[in-house]
């Protein structure tokens, strides 16, 4: 029996209203300004019909994962024991990484005193 009419391409209708992003980081900086306007959790994901990014609310097991991830992180800075925001308590569990500081000059002056204090003691090895 032949098929009448003209076949629709469905993931052409399920991405026709989102927005497309070419990048997973321009996605996620979407998703994150959206998460803070809507208070709602809204992630950025791969699409699999036209392999460009979108943004959309989090199921459930989304809110798991990101609990989870987040009680394995250290809440507060081990240099400077103030607190961690949430999204750099995310990237160092999505990167597996347990020890994630308050910011990025923290981070910065950790790394500087780590490798002084290193150098200092192979000098004294010499």
């Amino acid at each position: 029996m032949p098929i009448y009419g003209e076949w629709s391409n469905p993931a052409q209708r399920r991405c026709l209203y989102k927005a497309a992003y070419g990048s997973w980081h321009l996605a996620e900086e979407k998703a994150q300004k959206a998460s803070l306007k809507t208070g709602d959790l809204i992630i950025a994901y791969e699409c699999y019909d036209c392999k460009k990014f979108h943004i959309g609310h989090a199921d459930h097991s989304q809110h798991i994962v990101r609990q989870v991830a987040l009680s394995s992180v250290n809440s507060q800075c081990p240099r400077c024991h103030a607190p961690i925001p949430d999204e750099r308590r995310y990237q160092a569990a999505e990167s597996g990484n347990s020890t994630v500081y308050c910011s990025e000059k923290c981070s910065r002056k950790w790394r500087k005193k780590k490798k002084t204090n290193h150098q200092g003691v192979m000098e004294q090895g010499d």
